[in-house]
């Protein structure tokens, strides 16, 4: 029984600090941002990508589009815009509604991916069933 216990104990500090990394990076990625400082931003937010898995990282993935639109790197800005959609469900609202999509990018994106749009909505709303 102490045993069980313990281990519990272990494996929720041990969580408990992951989270503390994962929330270090991520301020870590916005505030290289901030400092238009796109280039190391786009690393760490991709290494918070890599150790967050199962989380929703729909926010995650616009704000690296958006370094990408500073940049003018159009195809990555599309792929981030596209997965955003397809894997957490991105909507037609959240272009129009969303503080942290960029408006410009937010205008240019959606006219990109309007064609496909309803093809990547049904993609993300098959992985919800």
């Amino acid at each position: 029984m102490n045993k069980t216990v313990l281990t519990f104990v272990v494996l929720f500090v041990a969580q408990l600090s992951f989270a503390g990394e994962l929330d270090s990076i991520l301020a870590k990625s916005r505030l290289l941002t901030e400092k238009k400082d796109y280039t190391e931003a786009i690393k760490t937010y991709e290494n918070y990508i890599k150790l967050a898995q199962g989380e929703n990282l729909k926010d995650v993935y616009i704000e690296v589009a958006n370094c990408y639109f500073y940049q003018n790197k159009k195809d990555a800005v599309v792929k981030y815009i596209k997965d955003a959609i397809s894997k957490y469900g991105f909507t037609e609202e959240d272009f129009i509604y969303s503080s942290i999509l960029d408006e410009k990018l937010s205008s240019y994106a959606l006219s990109v991916v309007y064609d496909d749009y309803f093809k990547l909505r049904k993609k993300y709303l098959a992985t919800l069933d």
